[in-house]
């Protein structure tokens, strides 16, 4: 759904205390990509972990809010294969989503310790990558949020992110451990608030990179769990 900004981030070795705590899944059991489903990020999730309040704000104005309630266990197959557990949630959710994509989806909790939709739980940018982005598309301003990052970071050089890779990263009383730059998607191609296509994000990172290579951002394990907020200093190891 719409990538929501955080001040503060508790992270843990699965990630984030509350990011990607629940998905989308299609009437197959399979996860709804978001790539077949951009209207997906039209949808403003707001979640209250410790009183298990989910609302979605959609975009006519309608504004679903309950409490967590967990049905029926299932698998959910990923886009990478790897099956996810996790809950059905009941109560008025799915419907709403349904009838906003215009196809039958459930909204499914995952399992506690499950780590999101992703190979990694953190990803994390630089402003310098950004900007080098932007740039190569003839200065339009790219929206981070593209990206889905976890942490973006202000004062490194273009890529120097990447240079990071099998090395530990202090961010406030965590600790990450930096893995490999991030592959990239169509996903990135389309506007994070209404989903449409518009800028050839990946053409653009070819150019800039190399013909086979659209990487952007790093992959990040949680080395040391602690907590993460705007402002903290960035000390790579």
């Amino acid at each position: 759904m719409r990538t929501v900004e955080a001040d503060a981030l508790e992270l843990v070795e699965s990630g984030p205390v509350g990011d990607r705590a629940f998905h989308v899944r299609e009437a197959d059991g399979e996860i709804a990509l978001t790539m077949r489903n951009p209207r997906l990020v039209q949808v403003v999730p707001t979640w209250n972990a410790p009183d298990q309040a989910l609302a979605l704000a959609f975009p006519d104005g309608r504004r679903i809010a309950a409490p967590v309630a967990h049905g029926e266990a299932v698998s959910t197959a990923f886009y990478d294969g790897r099956p996810v557990p996790g809950h059905i949630v009941e109560g008025p959710f799915a419907a709403a989503l349904s009838e906003h994509l215009g196809r039958a989806v459930q909204l499914v909790a995952n399992d506690a310790g499950v780590v999101g939709g992703d190979d990694h739980p953190v990803t994390l940018m630089s402003h310098g990558s950004l900007a080098a982005v932007s740039e190569a598309l003839d200065g339009t301003v790219v929206d981070g949020r593209r990206f889905r990052m976890t942490i973006a970071i202000e004062g490194a050089r273009a890529w120097e992110e990447d240079g990071w890779a099998g090395r530990e990263v202090a961010i406030g009383t965590a600790t990450l451990r930096v893995a490999v730059p991030t592959e990239r998607c169509v996903v990135t191609m389309r506007d994070p608030d209404d989903g449409h296509g518009d800028l050839p994000i990946l053409r653009a990172l070819a150019r800039l990179r190399g013909k086979r290579d659209v990487a952007f951002g790093v992959w990040c394990d949680v080395a040391a769990p602690g907590t993460v907020r705007v402002g903290d200093a960035v000390t790579p190891g």
